[in-house]
C-alpha cells in the first residue's frame, strides 16, 4: 500500500472512531487488524498535520491599518502626558477650539 494510500486509510479510520462514540479500547477490540499502539500512533500523527495546517494559515493571514503621518512642520503642544501636533496650516479657529477644549479637559 502506497504512503498516500494509507494515510486516507487512517484518516477514516479516525472519523469511523470519532464517529462510533466507543472508547479507544473498544473501537480497537472490534477491528481485526489494528492494535491500540498503532491507532495511538497515527491519532497523533494526523493530529499534528491538522494543526500544522491550521497555524499555517495563521501564519498567512494579513492584517492592513493605516498608520498617521504628521507634516514635517508643525507645532506640537504638551500638556502633562498629552502631546498634540497641529500642523502649520491649520486654522486660527480651529486651533482656538483645540486650546479652549484642552484648557477645559
Amino acid at each position: 500500500m502506497k504512503r498516500k494510500e494509507k494515510h486516507d486509510l487512517w484518516k477514516k479510520r479516525m472519523e469511523a472512531y470519532e464517529d462510533s462514540g466507543e472508547t479507544i479500547q473498544e473501537w480497537v477490540s472490534k477491528q481485526d487488524d489494528i492494535t491500540e499502539y498503532q491507532f495511538h500512533y497515527w491519532r497523533k500523527k494526523i493530529k499534528a498535520e491538522v494543526n500544522s495546517d491550521s497555524s499555517d494559515e495563521v501564519s498567512q493571514i494579513w492584517t492592513s491599518f493605516d498608520v498617521p503621518t504628521f507634516p514635517t512642520t508643525s507645532i506640537e503642544v504638551r500638556i502633562d502626558d498629552l502631546s498634540v501636533y497641529i500642523p502649520e496650516n491649520v486654522s486660527e479657529e480651529h486651533l482656538s477650539r483645540v486650546l479652549r477644549v484642552l484648557r477645559n479637559g
